[in-house]
């Protein structure tokens, strides 16, 4: 209790259990000012307490949006990849038929087309959080045969060596590759040309395992992930880096490298990237519309978004587009910058580029920077 003495002066009287004497002595003036501060210091307390509590609700409402969508993808491609292995036809007396096996390999092409487009969507996410399952499932063939050497792969239908999404889609368009993938191929050490399987045993190996294992390891993928969980932060560092890997897989279709590149499908992945991509970013959206400044930064990112659409959208059919002779990636020249695949690059390149101001990457930074995602590298 706070007492006055004979002067009128307050003081704090000495409690039974401390020496006697003054304390402190403080004015009424300065007892007010206390009071304001200590108020001032609560309330400050109080809203730096719900401030966090907000944050803590968003970044779990993101989080499980972000954990149903990639769930939901998940489950699609693992049901297409078992579509495709039901449908692989597996006859007692020989290997495959093109014409006899006509509607069974139409029906593992479209399954493919359908597991591939579920992967595009959210390759940004799972890539770096489950690199040994995405080098299983998504390696290409050069990739693996860096690992392999010259030695190569003497089984192409069973489920070692060459393995994956791009290992069933070798097998599936071996009679349909584009001659400047062959040709790239053929320099590889450890190369051997793609075929259909030839024997009933060829044929049982694709059914069982080669497909076999794109299901399992789905399915093991999802066993993983399912008790996972996320980290805001490191996701949206994924949605980024999808946005960025784009101009890679554009990059590499002039050398006969490309991603898809015996479907002759980039673009379509590159259009199933791009939709991924925000289809993330809607996630995190509400959250980024609620942030002071956030409405305009997210009205600039659709921007953006529209901007890769239509340049997508520009070019037909899934196969992307060719690249005029003489092409240089490092030194375009201006005459190829006006041909098909001249403006898709450009367009691809400035967007996936961080340092160009207003580029969809560089956007995506600034949202990051915009909610304090710690975990994400702002450039």
């Amino acid at each position: 209790m706070i007492e006055k003495d004979g002067s009128g002066r307050w003081f704090v009287p000495a409690s039974p259990t401390r020496r006697a004497g003054p304390v402190s002595t403080l004015s009424p003036a300065r007892l007010i000012v206390w009071a304001l501060l200590g108020g001032a210091a609560l309330g400050g307390c109080r809203a730096t307490e719900a401030k966090q509590e907000e944050r803590k609700e968003r970044l779990e409402e993101v989080g499980a949006g972000m954990k149903a969508w990639l769930t939901e993808r998940i489950d699609a491609w693992q049901g297409a990849a078992r579509e495709l292995a039901d449908a692989a036809p597996a006859p007692p007396d020989r290997g495959w038929d093109p014409e006899l096996d006509g509607p069974a390999l139409a029906q593992m092409k479209r399954a493919w087309l359908t597991g591939r487009d579920a992967y595009e969507h959210i390759e940004g996410a799972i890539a770096p959080t489950f690199p040994e399952s995405d080098t299983a499932t998504d390696a290409r063939y050069d990739d693996f045969l860096l690992q392999l050497g010259p030695v190569g792969d003497p089984r192409p239908f069973d489920d070692e060596g060459v393995v994956g999404m791009h290992a069933i889609e070798r097998v599936l368009w071996a009679n349909s590759i584009p001659e400047v993938v062959v040709d790239f191929e053929r320099g590889l050490p450890g190369y051997r040309p793609a075929r259909f399987p030839e024997t009933a045993e060829e044929a049982a190996e694709f059914k069982e395992k080669l497909a076999g294992r794109l299901t399992r390891d789905i399915a093991a993928l999802l066993r993983e992930f399912e008790p996972l969980v996320l980290d805001v932060s490191f996701s949206f560092q994924g949605l980024i880096d999808l946005s960025v890997e784009q101009a890679e897989k554009v990059d590499r279709a002039a050398t006969g490298q490309e991603e898809s590149r015996y479907a002759q499908t980039t673009m379509r992945d590159l259009r199933a990237n791009h939709r991924g991509c925000l289809e993330a970013y809607r996630i995190f959206q509400p959250w980024v519309r609620s942030a002071p400044g956030g409405p305009a930064l997210d009205a600039e990112v659709l921007t953006a978004f529209d901007r890769l659409r239509i340049a997508y959208e520009a070019v037909s059919g899934d196969a992307i587009p060719k690249p005029p002779a003489g092409w240089s990636s490092v030194k375009p020249r201006a005459e190829h910058a006006e041909t098909p695949f001249g403006r898709l690059f450009h367009t691809v390149k400035r967007e996936s580029d961080p340092s160009v101001e207003g580029s969809l990457t560089e956007r995506l930074y600034a949202i990051a920077k915009l909610l304090e995602l710690d975990g994400v590298v702002v450039r």
